[in-house]
């Protein structure tokens, strides 16, 4: 089996999942090539412009013909392509061409995310509403969770085949001073970040503000330095959270469904509170985020404390860590079958 994964080359997280995707494939004895150059697909859009913007597009697509229809051919030689890219991009008709594309290789088209659409209501609408494209899109989904806004069970097209965090070699950190990770600011949600700020400043507890932009290996080196992770808005998944945990830093959050795809809960509820495990701390107003700091404060221990957090991950999401190894063997096995159908 040959599979090509086709994504981003800047450091978001669908190149992190691309390319841990590669060794979780590898491991199940799979060919596989990790391509960053997604921007194919959207020179296969077809725009309405105006004259002005369609000399550049035209100019681009021209100057990128003949490296496009190299690439092409080389996908041509894959069994599948896996997408990996955010959502709701991935479904954006006037960003990506996915239709196109799947008719210059003829072969199945995979996407790869860490929500599956079809566990988020809201954001299916809102593609609905735009004329977009939905799930139909692609012919298998692919997912790190299989909870998102709500939760559903694996079918012939859909597959939480887990992340394999263990290859990132993130393990926890001994860290002799308490230190807190204060996430990037996010629009709209100011207020959480200057309360997290002051309750830190009053218990007197340093922190880390994360501004700009870093490299994978940057940022995972302050993920180190941190006892403590502050979320700044709702996660569909949140790839910082499990690298993180990972490294043995609690996670705080001032709801219980912020972290969406984190919530253990039987039957999660469409924005609703949810049930976390003992490596996330949830407090409501600044006088209980103080409570909170205080008594973690007391209670620290630099080794204990931290291998409490990552075992606390491990057992209660080991696909997370170690990968999903039966959906993902139940995905070979039918693009297997479609392999021998084309053949």
């Amino acid at each position: 089996m040959k599979i090509a994964i086709l994504t981003r080359p800047d450091n978001r997280s669908p190149k992190v999942l691309s390319d841990t995707l590669k060794r979780q494939l590898e491991n199940e004895k799979v060919y596989v090539e990790v391509f960053y150059k997604i921007d194919l697909l959207q020179r296969l859009v077809t725009q309405k412009v105006n004259k002005l913007s369609l000399f550049f597009w035209l100019k681009k697509k021209v100057s990128y013909f003949f490296k496009d229809k190299d690439l092409v051919k080389k996908l041509k030689e894959y069994d599948a392509v896996i997408m990996s890219e955010c959502s709701p991009n991935g479904f954006w008709k006037r960003l990506y061409n996915v239709e196109k594309f799947r008719k210059l290789v003829r072969k199945p088209i995979l996407f790869y995310e860490v929500y599956y659409l079809g566990n988020a209501p809201t954001q299916i609408d809102f593609l609905r509403k735009n004329g977009d494209a939905l799930e139909d899109r692609f012919d298998f989904h692919l997912s790190v969770s299989n909870v998102t806004e709500i939760k559903q069970p694996p079918s012939d097209t859909y597959y939480p085949i887990g992340l394999f965090a263990k290859s990132w070699n993130l393990k926890p950190a001994v860290n002799e001073e308490i230190i807190a990770i204060v996430d990037f600011v996010q629009p709209g949600y100011k207020e959480h970040r200057k309360i997290q700020m002051e309750a830190l400043k009053k218990v007197g507890i340093k922190y880390i503000s994360l501004e700009g932009s870093y490299s994978i290996e940057e940022i995972r080196n302050i993920y180190r330095q941190g006892s403590m992770y502050f979320m700044q808005s709702s996660e569909a998944f949140g790839l910082p959270l499990l690298e993180c945990l990972c490294c043995g830093c609690q996670v705080f959050t001032p709801f219980s469904w912020w972290p969406m795809s984190w919530r253990l809960d039987k039957e999660p509820l469409l924005h609703g509170e949810g049930i976390l495990p003992d490596c996330f701390t949830v407090y409501n107003t600044e006088e209980q985020l103080i409570n909170q700091l205080n008594h973690f404060k007391s209670n620290y221990q630099p080794v204990i404390s931290a291998e409490r957090v990552f075992k606390t991950l491990l057992e209660n999401y080991p696909s997370f860590y170690y990968g999903n190894q039966k959906e993902l063997k139940r995905l070979l096995t039918n693009l297997q079958n479609c392999k021998n159908n084309l053949n």
